[in-house]
């Protein structure tokens, strides 16, 4: 990945026999630029180019996982664009430093881990918090304000609020204040939802 303006653009190689199974959209490889070996990503394979001259070979594959999805890669365009940054400075703020040992277990963790369904009967003392949990659970634009009963388990209810989301197949963000009250959501979360399932991030961590 190249952070200078002018080469924020895409390269063409060649890949060779031995490579190809491995070498598809979304991995990590390595090319040699101008003399130097750089950490690329590879966005497309074609059997065609419009580079005239002769191509390079890519070096290595660094690891077979697909990291760049499509989506992240709109992501990163439209932040470029957004911040009148280059890609590559984007991209390593978007996709993690390799990690062998996560890639080997994620083909073990479910993706969408199998929970019990959430009983609303905390959430229906409030008003229309068992439609809330509905809405969660299909997918369905759900904005509104809380406010927590005297005596009420807040990390409980938002652990149910999450695992309606998880069950209907859908990803959670919960952002608290403190170490506290990450502790505290965290227990909730994972007596519901498999604790492979959930990550937990904090100031602490560096």
């Amino acid at each position: 990945m190249l952070s200078v303006p002018h080469l924020d653009r895409e390269f063409d190689y060649l890949v060779s026999e031995e490579q190809s199974d491995d070498v598809q959209p979304g991995v990590r490889v390595r090319v040699r630029f101008h003399g130097r070996l750089v950490d690329a990503f590879v966005l497309e394979r074609r059997s065609d180019t419009d580079h005239v001259g002769q191509l390079g070979w890519l070096d290595r594959v660094i690891s077979a996982e697909p990291v760049l999805t499509p989506e992240v890669r709109r992501l990163v365009d439209v932040g470029a664009a957004w911040y009148a940054g280059t890609r590559p400075d984007v991209l390593r703020l978007a996709i993690p430093p390799r990690h062998a040992g996560a890639e080997k277990s994620a083909g073990t963790v479910p993706l969408l881990p199998v929970i019990e369904p959430v009983d609303p009967t905390a959430w229906g003392r409030y008003q229309r918090g068992e439609q809330f949990l509905e809405a969660l659970r299909d997918g369905r634009a759900a904005r509104a304000v809380w406010q927590a009963l005297p005596g009420e388990r807040w990390c409980e209810r938002i652990a149910e609020a999450a695992a309606a989301a998880v069950t209907g197949g859908y990803g959670v963000l919960a952002i608290v204040p403190d170490q506290r009250d990450i502790d505290a959501l965290l227990a909730a979360v994972t007596a519901r939802i498999a604790d492979t399932a959930v990550v937990a991030l904090s100031a602490g961590l560096g």
